[in-house]
């Protein structure tokens, strides 16, 4: 089975993606990766023979349907030759337009090409907002099922917690072209120190994206114990081991949530904003250069409830278990 997504680069929410592929899909497929190249042309080999030697196509998940972009990584007429599944995917709709990210009609009708073709038996959207964008734009033959994020179905190693040491986690990325002010989250680390508490900047990625966030790294001052390793394991129990978590990734904020960790949002993206609606955590809505950011943790932020951590496991699972299903139907086995 072929898998195509933004996969090898490091980036921790894509990579983890692939852990939920292997978890619920390994051991009834051979998985591989359709694009083995992280730079252009993305392929060792003519595409056409890469999805020759595939039965079926897992495309997601992502921001990948961007209304102003069509990329041959996730979306090559070549797949459409094959029974192709889109799970966990994102539309950003409201990108910044000032960067080029308007949406384009013609591209729009590139995806409604896509998406209506017979070849297509699935498609996941890890939001509302995004099923609709999907529904309203592209008008796929097949029904579009919406869930929460994919990853939310991931089993997650143990972690041990100390009882009498409170840790807050901080989440930075570094964001091309732009220069980031952590003074509030500067502001906040101190705050906490002096409340006790041990502080935790996790560099959220490995291979080029990780040495691209450990860049700015520094930006973050006082003592603090830096986490900076190749291990998505190792990333993920860093989290888990956290008290709260303060990120500029989404997948942080997710995975924190679902070890039960409450995780402040620093760049209040529709994907953030959407996944704490479902929860109804909206006032873990903030951002990096909040001056309110310090005065978020008089008290410190609430646990989760257990029954919405519940929820969001069980339908991530349940999309899972279709796709699993639709595959074997696909391929006849």
């Amino acid at each position: 089975m072929g898998l195509a997504g933004f996969f090898g680069y490091g980036n921790y929410g894509d990579e983890l993606f692939v852990s939920v592929y292997k978890q619920f899909l390994q051991d009834d497929f051979d998985l591989r990766f359709l694009a083995d190249k992280l730079e252009q042309p993305y392929y060792s080999r003519p595409p056409q023979d890469m999805v020759a030697e595939v039965d079926a196509i897992v495309i997601g998940g992502g921001d990948i349907i961007q209304p102003w972009n069509l990329d041959a990584r996730y979306f090559s007429k070549e797949f459409l030759k094959k029974p192709v599944f889109v799970v966990g995917v994102g539309v950003p709709i409201r990108a910044n337009t000032n960067k080029g990210n308007a949406e384009k009609d013609w591209i729009v009708q590139k995806y409604k090409n896509f998406l209506q073709h017979p070849s297509v038996k699935m498609i996941h959207a890890r939001d509302e907002q995004s099923c609709k964008w999907i529904m309203s734009k592209a008008e796929p033959a097949v029904e579009v099922i919406e869930s929460p994020d994919l990853v939310c179905s991931l089993n997650l190693p143990p972690v041990a917690k100390s009882a009498d040491q409170k840790i807050l986690g901080i989440v930075t990325r570094q964001r091309p072209d732009l220069e980031d002010d952590y003074s509030q989250i500067n502001a906040l680390a101190d705050q906490q120190r002096a409340r006790g508490w041990r502080v935790r900047h996790i560099i959220l990625g490995t291979g080029i994206v990780g040495v691209r966030d450990r860049a700015d790294a520094d930006d973050i001052r006082g003592d603090k114990e830096l986490i900076y390793t190749e291990s998505l394991t190792e990333l993920t129990e860093a989290i888990g081991g956290c008290t709260a978590l303060v990120s500029m990734k989404f997948h942080g904020t997710v995975v924190a949530t679902m070890y039960g960790v409450p995780s402040t949002v620093l760049i209040p993206t529709n994907k953030n904003r959407n996944f704490m609606k479902r929860i109804g955590r909206d006032d873990l809505l903030s951002k990096f250069d909040d001056p309110t950011l310090c005065s978020r943790f008089d008290p410190e932020p609430a646990p989760h409830d257990p029954v919405a951590l519940e929820m969001l496991r069980s339908r991530a699972t349940d999309v899972m278990v279709s796709l699993r299903q639709g595959l074997h139907r696909a391929i006849g086995y």
